[in-house]
């Protein structure tokens, strides 16, 4: 059976379909590009300018496409940093890539500091105004995180301030935040909170659902026009501190149809755009007055396999898990669907560059006789029968899914695979819906944070309850506590070496994500992961 030969068909098949109808929807010839904000014709019918003609005025108006997300703009229904959120909320503290490795940089704190005391956390926060006007001040920033660590409020960051304890209001640009034992992590989590205005979630006539729609925040822009999964629209706000380098207004359009968001791309109607189909790459590589290029790897993609969800599961054995594993070509999955950009994951949910990979530990292997092997010795021979759920989000995602149903089918196991919407996925993820014993996911590691924010998915108590191994639990309690990276490191390496040892996870490749723009646009756009555009910190042409 040619299982990645069939794929390829099936799906290079429908890309040309879909490419097709994308290009006739968008159309052939835009009259104006529309991103870069001057509707002015193309240089090849002007006139040559000369020394003399006065200079074009800077564009300040941007225009660009995002596939994914755009479904809210309450920062506590996802842990992540989207484009979005960073222009109209502020963080913290925030991270940055630079050439000695990822750094933190001060954002709405000045600085801080660990009280030596009681290994607390103090933040001197800046002068930071409302978009409604009012102050913005310490106890908004404790109510944030208080507020995401109440399960009640069922907050998608509760996993990343999971340390959290209690805050202390010192004064107005104060505050202290202590944490249930020494955090050393504590200042990378702050960078991951969007603060929120607590008068706005405390008002009985708005709260989060109003924050989710009509948003009010403290950062460099405003939002104007937010239509759920279509598009978002802000302005440079006149009260924000930190104001901008050029783009006073943007436009962020959500096309989650991957083919479709690259004609958008071809055609001018946006003029940046994130997570370019691999099988496009190359084809918009070609393109004139292009640039594109890829982000350092944010995580790996995979499926979960279920062990500690419920009873009466075959995967809850530890020898199926590994036979899924040993089942499964991921090299080949790597080189054919995901053209060979990305590497093959190292048995392990942490990418390379992130402390606390473990470089001793690789991949199962491609052994099909010894996964039968492992079936067999499960009493399990025959195999059976499972369901098998994966989103969508990338079109390497069904492709991808495909190929391991493939595979382990010729172990026995007969795949029921559904892709189902996003929202009903990311029930399955946080653990308010059961989910299939393999379940899609990418567990996101960039290196701008240590394995240990990773790690939270598989303790005891996460709900969600992809893993309960009290070992592991007690690992990261003390990597919490060490202060010194290098130390931190070899204990979290002691909790890769448990994860690859109970196969928790099919772990496939270390993803990165493709941005493409016209520098003719944006002339010196730096390639970056979460958020991938930084609007206030980019210069247009």
């Amino acid at each position: 059976m040619d299982i990645m030969k069939d794929i390829a068909n099936k799906y290079v098949d429908r890309r040309s379909f879909l490419r097709a109808g994308a290009l006739g929807t968008f159309g052939l010839a835009a009259a104006a590009v529309i991103g870069c904000g001057d509707d002015d014709s193309s240089s090849s019918s002007s006139p040559a300018s000369s020394s003399s003609a006065p200079q074009a005025a800077k564009a300040t108006h941007l225009t660009f496409g995002k596939g994914s997300l755009g479904e809210t703009m309450n920062p506590n229904l996802a842990s992540r940093r989207s484009v979005e959120w960073a222009a109209c909320y502020e963080n913290v503290c925030t991270t940055y890539q630079g050439p000695d490795g990822p750094y933190l940089k001060p954002y709405l704190a000045t600085s801080w500091e660990v009280d030596p005391k009681d290994s607390s956390w103090v933040f001197n926060l800046r002068d930071s105004e409302w978009s409604d006007g009012k102050k913005l001040t310490a106890d908004d920033v404790g109510f944030t995180i208080q507020y995401a660590a109440n399960p009640e409020n069922k907050s998608r960051l509760i996993s990343r301030v999971n340390t959290f304890e209690s805050y202390e209001v010192i004064d107005d640009k104060t505050i202290r935040f202590r944490t249930k034992k020494p955090d050393a992590t504590w200042a990378n989590r702050m960078s991951l909170a969007f603060i929120q205005p607590r008068h706005i979630y405390e008002d009985a006539t708005k709260g989060p659902n109003e924050q989710a729609v009509r948003p009010v925040g403290s950062g460099p822009y405003i939002i104007t026009n937010y239509v759920k999964d279509a598009l978002i629209e802000g302005v440079e706000s006149p009260s924000s501190w930190k104001g901008n380098v050029g783009i006073k207004s943007w436009k962020m359009n959500v096309i989650k149809e991957h083919t479709t968001r690259v004609a958008a791309f071809e055609t001018g109607d946006v003029d940046w755009i994130d997570t370019v189909p691999l099988q496009e790459v190359e084809r918009v590589k070609a393109m004139a007055g292009v640039q594109i290029q890829s982000s350092t790897p944010y995580g790996t993609a995979g499926y979960h396999l279920s062990g500690w969800q419920s009873e009466g599961i075959p995967t809850n054995d530890v020898r199926v898990r590994k036979a899924y594993n040993l089942a499964t070509d991921i090299d080949t999955i790597g080189n054919s669907i995901y053209s060979g950009f990305f590497a093959s994951a190292k048995g392990q949910p942490t990418v390379t560059d992130v402390l606390g990979h473990e470089p001793n530990i690789s991949d199962y292997g491609y052994d099909p006789d010894a996964a039968r092997q492992l079936m067999k010795d499960a009493g399990m021979p025959n195999g059976f029968k499972q369901k098998y759920d994966t989103h969508s989000l990338n079109s390497e995602a069904v492709p991808m899914a495909t190929a391991v149903a493939g595979y382990l089918d010729e172990i026995g196991v007969k795949s029921e695979l559904a892709t189902i919407d996003i929202s009903t996925w990311r029930d399955g993820l946080y653990g308010r819906a059961p989910r299939t014993p393999i379940f899609a996911n990418t567990w996101h590691s960039t290196s701008m944070f240590d394995a240990g924010f990773c790690f939270t998915w598989y303790l005891s108590d996460n709900a969600a309850k992809y893993y309960g191994n009290p070992e592991f639990d007690q690992n990261y309690a003390d990597s919490l506590t060490e202060f010194d990276p290098a130390a931190r490191a070899e204990v979290y390496k002691k909790n890769v070496k448990l994860l690859h040892d109970d196969a928790v996870g099919l772990f496939v490749v270390d993803t990165s994500r493709f941005m493409a723009w016209r520098p003719e646009i944006i002339p010196s756009y730096e390639i970056r992961e979460d958020p991938q555009l930084i609007l206030h910190e980019t210069v247009l042409a």
